[in-house]
């Protein structure tokens, strides 16, 4: 009937206005290359040490987590940051297989440069010092700042927050970690706070007793 009608005819109007909106607030390749310039990404040349690979790719998450970029604009983003034998590399590569670059997605970015300028060996040593690391005489503090920074370098161990914390508990000093494990399960952050304050207390006394004798 003729309601039925005007009610259909209504949504029509009220998808196709959507759309329009949608598509014209959809951000465009040039507003976002502009948005990701003024973040003054570092630049990567591929030379020097290989952990740094690791931490210009991580700077550029961050700032594709902050200004929400699309998945499809970051490989364009990423690839204006690259300079020197790292672009020749880049272009040389693609160069070789015409056709196929506009299918090239972040994560493939991210495995092509760690795979040319993060070698295997090197990849083995990080491995080796993360599941090695113990606490030794460093405060838990600097044990864990030692653990952060060499996880960044073999994500594929740390993949969950469990996996996380059990390999900081493994590597704390032995009163500390019999400390934490009495406790139960922990997260990471309340691992970590329980050695600080256990820590600590070692410390003091241990400095108690070396006063009184």
């Amino acid at each position: 009937d003729l309601c039925a009608l005007e009610i259909s005819q209504n949504i029509i109007m009220c998808s196709i206005i959507s759309n329009f909106f949608n598509i014209q607030m959809a951000p465009t390749q040039a507003t976002v290359v502009a948005q990701f310039r003024d973040y003054h990404a570092e630049k990567f040349s591929g030379q020097g040490d290989p952990r740094i690979v690791d931490e210009w790719i991580q700077g550029l998450e961050f700032i594709f987590e902050v200004m929400e970029c699309p998945e499809r604009y970051r490989v364009i983003c990423a690839q204006l940051q690259l300079t020197g034998d790292a672009r020749l590399w880049w272009n040389a590569y693609w160069g070789l297989r015409p056709g196929e670059k506009a299918g090239c997605t972040w994560e493939m970015l991210k495995e092509l440069v760690r795979d040319k300028y993060y070698p295997t060996y090197y990849r083995a040593e990080m491995e080796r010092q993360f599941l090695s690391l113990q606490q030794g005489t460093r405060t838990v503090d600097e044990y864990e700042r030692e653990i952060t920074r060499l996880a960044a370098f073999v994500p594929d161990l740390v993949r969950t927050e469990a996996q996380r914390a059990q390999r900081f508990i493994d590597g704390l000093y032995p009163a500390v970690r019999h400390n934490i494990v009495g406790h139960g399960t922990q997260t990471y952050a309340r691992a970590v706070s329980i050695a600080q304050e256990m820590d600590a207390s070692l410390r003091r006394e241990t400095v108690r007793g070396q006063s009184s004798s």
